[in-house]
């Protein structure tokens, strides 16, 4: 809901020049694809590992910061896609995160 709210202010703001790969279509679908991934590897480590709450948190700070590189390489390749597309794109990947560590590990950010 949030990277909805988030896309809805931002395309209604004007406040990227390009709109080709920030839709909501896609922003939904990439959202459940992040948010369904992590649950899968926390709940992979909670079998698997001693302390799944602080790897989690690790996994998915080293996670958001490598989302970054499709949508890097998206401004830097594609001419169509302007840099602030690209940098909205990298802000939609903050929310699942968040949410991603505060929401699944038992411990609050695995502490």
């Amino acid at each position: 809901m949030v990277n909805l709210a988030l896309s809805w202010i931002t395309l209604r703001l004007g406040l990227v020049a390009s709109t080709e790969f920030f839709r909501y279509p896609a922003v939904v679908v990439w959202t459940i694809i992040g948010m369904g991934g992590a649950t899968l590897v926390y709940g992979t480590l909670t079998r698997r590992s001693a302390t799944p709450d602080r790897t989690f948190v690790r996994i998915a700070a080293v996670v958001l910061v490598l989302s970054f590189a499709p949508d890097i390489g998206l401004g830097l390749t594609v001419d169509a896609v302007t840099a602030s597309e690209a940098i909205g794109l990298m802000v939609l990947h903050v929310p699942p995160a968040v949410v991603s560590v505060l929401a699944l590990p038992t411990t609050p950010l695995g502490r």
